[in-house]
């Protein structure tokens, strides 16, 4: 396994049997991947796309039907049992694995018994995540009787008692409301921040992956169709940040010396002044803004747009389709 890599997949399939189709269902179509340490990686994608396949298959509770791979450094068809030790999982609803006949205090106990944990350590482990999770104020509560959003917490505050270096999360903001899902989203990242767990997330909210992840895998019908961090998914697919500068009074020499900036993509005059292509470049504006001053040219407003992950994740599902 590679230096700092936690997770490696080659050429991962995986076929479901469906009854009267002879060839089954093709979840994962030659998947290969890596993930770094300590990284919050997305697989982003609708609905189908193999998401929470290729989840199970990482967490150990899946057999891929051919390809490598390796967890941790465990072999992914060899040691189930070793990989799942040492991963967390929190499923898509945050009600699987909590008893409402249990309060809140009283299902993290529950859950530290399952995971063996030291009994010394037990007390001091469940405060330390009712704390960090701010579940404090609800410990005595039936879990029925706390948000939706609360409840998720719990559900994740379960997987981080035994304080494993890797954490999947399937859809953990799905069926929340706004609030809950910003919760959930701050407390991902606390979590990545403060005790350095590598993070993996399905998601189907464009938004969600961009808030959160360092790097994303683009699915579609069991493919990884693009991986890399959002800037660079913008690069590739040519999407740039674009600045709209309504102004009066530029000539052929100033567009030169604006097409000639090394973070200038493209530039293009209007009726109404310029639309500048830039690649990340928030912080040249000024220097645009100046070069234009210093040519006498008359600046009347400047708006700004910036390509997100969404056109991204379009063009690249419109290309799968071609």
């Amino acid at each position: 396994m590679a230096v700092n890599h936690v997770i490696e997949m080659r050429n991962i399939v995986k076929r479901y049997k469906v009854k009267k189709r002879k060839e089954g269902f093709l979840a994962l179509d030659d998947v290969s991947m890596f993930i770094q340490k300590g990284e919050i990686f997305g697989l982003l994608g609708s609905n189908g796309a193999g998401k929470t396949t290729l989840i199970k298959i990482m967490a150990g509770l899946l057999k891929a039907d051919s390809g490598t791979g390796t967890v941790l450094g465990h072999d992914m068809y060899l040691q189930h049992k070793a990989i799942r030790a040492k991963v967390s999982l929190v499923a898509p609803t945050a009600d699987v694995g909590t008893d409402n006949n249990l309060t809140v205090r009283q299902n993290l106990e529950f859950w530290a018994v399952v995971y063996d944990l030291d009994k010394a350590q037990r007390k001091g482990r469940i405060d330390e995540m009712l704390d960090f999770l701010n579940l404090r104020q609800y410990e005595h509560h039936w879990p029925m009787s706390i948000s939706a959003g609360n409840r998720q917490k719990l559900a994740i505050a379960r997987s981080l008692l035994v304080n494993n270096p890797v954490l999947f999360l399937d859809e953990p903001t799905v069926k929340l409301d706004a609030k809950g899902a910003e919760s959930v989203r701050e407390l991902v990242k606390k979590i990545n921040q403060e005790f350095g767990t590598t993070v993996i997330l399905t998601t189907h909210y464009i938004y969600e992956a961009e808030a959160l992840c360092g790097r994303v895998a683009i699915m579609h019908k069991g493919k990884i169709m693009s991986c890399d961090t959002v800037a660079n998914l913008r690069d590739t697919l040519q999407r740039y940040d674009e600045w709209t500068v309504t102004c009066v009074g530029v000539n052929d020499e100033t567009l030169a010396a604006i097409t000639g900036l090394s973070f200038v993509v493209n530039c293009r005059s209007t009726d109404n002044g310029l639309i500048i292509q830039t690649q990340g470049a928030h912080d040249k504006l000024l220097e645009i803004l100046k070069l234009l001053r210093n040519s006498r040219v008359s600046i009347r407003g400047v708006s700004t747009y910036e390509p997100t992950l969404e056109d991204v994740f379009v063009d690249t599902i419109a290309g799968g389709e071609q």
